[in-house]
């Protein structure tokens, strides 16, 4: 900005006004270009704003175009402790009696050798080798003392044995090792083998015995037989509507389309009515959704275009913007002859109201679920998720909003604009600085010159008073 103007004072004019007067109209293109600025900048916001509101619009679409997103089922059962029931999702409606005749289980079996302690030493050497059918064998090496304990950690930190180890006290003084299959159903029984020696265990009236398992056929093989084992591994068995059903696991997710059933208890004599509906207001809410982020949207462009009117900086006016509006509008009014019997959104609920914005119909909604489902779901994405109305969206938002889209473009052109003002704010800054030094110069010359005529004045002045006294 300059130095200070330093004026004598005497000459009765202040420069240093004239001088601010002077600079403050010479500053006038500089605020019309700061306005330009701010305007810009204005305006990129708003079209950060504008992508951030097309990814949640985004993300809305994308659930409703999955072919699945309207197959919302909702189970009961009439029995919970029995049969637990739960939903992902599905089409088929019904009621399904259920008996369950068997759970699965897990193979359990125990050592024969007990021990006195957990500390007590199982075993000095050899190999303990477990099987499971159709798995290599995992051997358990034992190469120095081991106690009872120590064999149940080694046997646990191994992630490929196909049991877990525990010591559980079997009476006062007397502790077993307990080998249970990590997973229930006759195809993960397992068996053992052992070559381990020394150790203190106690079998029957012998002592200082190494571990042992019950080998009811005296074949050498550990829970190769029932009674082997305190537990064989089993399949769960159940019908379902008089169809025989067996399970190595207690969770069934194949029988009924769109629901997994948790057997917890086993009474043959028992039938439990399993009841699977349509969830409307699931799939509503799905729909909700995308209406919800819609009307966002929507109040996005109202409020730009009130700016706009109003006379502010705003994108309500921006080509880009009111492209993707007058599109976003085409697309939810068009026809999608996916959709069988219903092609428009309007068909099934999905309707504009007087401002403009997207409401839920749930009467019509609900009719058109229960007329044709299938139908209402390919509306929306078509056979296969990438078509219909949702589709089609999709892939509008996505020439919007992806990088290098229509929205970058217009942001990257905004950033353009403001730094080349920039540039020139700069450029007028540094010239009006060179003006303000010379004109402060021009003026401090100028009252230094009045200065001296003032001086000057004075002292003819004098003088002719002097002249006076003759």
């Amino acid at each position: 900005m300059g130095s200070p103007i330093t004026l004598s004072g005497f000459n009765k004019i202040d420069f240093s006004m004239i001088l601010s007067a002077v600079m403050e109209q010479e500053r006038a293109p500089i605020y019309t270009l700061q306005a330009q600025k701010k305007a810009l900048e204005t305006q990129n916001t708003a079209f950060g704003t504008f992508a951030s509101k097309l990814g949640s619009f985004q993300t809305a679409v994308e659930g409703l175009a999955k072919v699945d997103s309207l197959a919302n089922l909702s189970a009961t059962s009439s029995d919970t402790t029995a049969v637990g029931v739960a939903t992902t999702s599905g089409t088929v409606e019904g009621t399904y009696d259920v008996v369950v005749n068997e759970l699965a289980k897990s193979q359990v079996t125990a050592s024969t050798s007990t021990y006195s302690s957990l500390d007590a030493v199982a075993a000095t050497s050899g190999t303990l080798s477990l099987l499971k059918s159709g798995s290599p064998p995992v051997d358990i090496v034992v190469t120095g003392s081991m106690s009872i304990k120590d064999l149940a950690d080694a046997i646990n930190a191994n992630s490929d044995a196909p049991v877990a180890a525990s010591v559980v006290q079997a009476a006062p003084g007397q502790y077993r090792l307990v080998l249970t299959g990590k997973s229930t159903g006759a195809a993960n029984a397992f068996t053992m083998t052992s070559s381990l020696s020394g150790g203190q265990g106690v079998v029957g009236a012998l002592t200082n015995q190494p571990l042992t398992f019950k080998d009811t056929d005296a074949d050498g093989v550990y829970g190769d037989s029932d009674a082997d084992n305190s537990q064989k591994a089993i399949d769960a068995s159940l019908t379902v509507n008089n169809l025989a059903i067996t399970s190595s696991t207690n969770t069934i997710d194949s029988v009924v389309t769109g629901v997994t059933m948790t057997l917890l208890k086993k009474d043959p004599t028992k039938t439990i009515s399993v009841g699977v509906t349509r969830a409307n207001d699931a799939s509503a809410d799905v729909v909700n959704k995308f209406v919800t982020a819609y009307n966002d949207v929507q109040t996005f462009f109202k409020d730009q275009n009130a700016a706009a009117v109003a006379g502010k900086a705003s994108i309500g006016r921006d080509p880009v913007m009111r492209g993707f509006r007058d599109a976003l509008r085409f697309a939810l009014q068009d026809k999608y002859p996916e959709g069988g019997t219903y092609t428009r959104l309007a068909s099934i609920g999905v309707e504009f109201d007087s401002d403009g914005k997207l409401t839920l119909n749930r009467d019509l909604f609900d009719k058109a679920l229960a007329t044709s489902s299938n139908d209402v779901q390919k509306l929306f994405g078509g056979t296969d998720g990438t078509g219909g109305v949702f589709g089609a969206l999709k892939a509008l938002v996505t020439d919007y909003t992806q990088s290098g889209g229509l929205v970058a473009g217009a942001q990257t052109r905004l950033t353009d604009q403001v730094k080349g003002l920039s540039k020139r704010l700069d450029r007028l800054e540094d010239q009006l600085g060179i003006r303000r030094d010379a004109l402060q110069k021009q003026f401090m010359a100028a009252d230094m010159a009045m200065s001296r005529l003032n001086s000057q004045g004075s002292s003819l002045s004098q003088l002719g008073g002097q002249y006076r006294l003759f």
